[in-house]
C-alpha cells in the first residue's frame, strides 16, 4: 500500500475511534476499558493526540457532559483553534465495534513502523 494511502487509513482510523469515545461507548466502564487500550497509542495526527487526553481529563463519561467540556479542557491545553465538528459527527459503534477498530489502528500503525 503506497505511504499516503496508509497514512490516510490510519488518520481515518484514529477520527473513528474518537467519534466513538466522544459518542459513549455503552457503559462508562466500556468507555474507560477502551480509552484505556489507546493509552501507549502514539497518534499519528497531533490534533488527535490532543482530543484524546482532553477526553482523558474530563472526568464525566456523559457524552454530552465530554461534548460541552471537550472545548473548554483542549482550550486549557493550548489548542483553543481545534475543529471539534469532525470528532461529533458519524455513526455510533458497539463496544465490540471499536474494540475491533483500536486493534485494527494498532495493526496499521506497527506495519508502518
Amino acid at each position: 500500500m503506497p505511504e499516503n494511502h496508509a497514512s490516510d487509513a490510519v488518520t481515518a482510523l484514529e477520527r473513528q475511534v474518537l467519534r466513538s469515545l466522544c459518542a459513549g461507548i455503552g457503559t462508562p466502564k466500556n468507555w474507560t476499558r477502551l480509552a484505556s487500550h489507546l493509552s501507549g497509542y502514539q497518534w499519528r495526527v497531533p490534533d488527535h493526540r490532543v482530543v484524546y487526553e482532553a477526553l482523558r481529563a474530563i472526568k464525566s463519561c456523559e457524552p454530552a457532559t465530554r461534548r460541552d467540556e471537550l472545548p473548554a479542557q483542549v482550550t486549557r491545553m493550548g489548542f483553543p483553534d481545534l475543529d471539534f465538528s469532525i470528532y461529533f459527527d458519524g455513526e455510533e459503534f458497539s463496544a465490540a465495534e471499536i474494540e475491533g477498530i483500536i486493534g485494527r489502528l494498532k495493526a496499521a500503525t506497527l506495519d508502518r513502523g
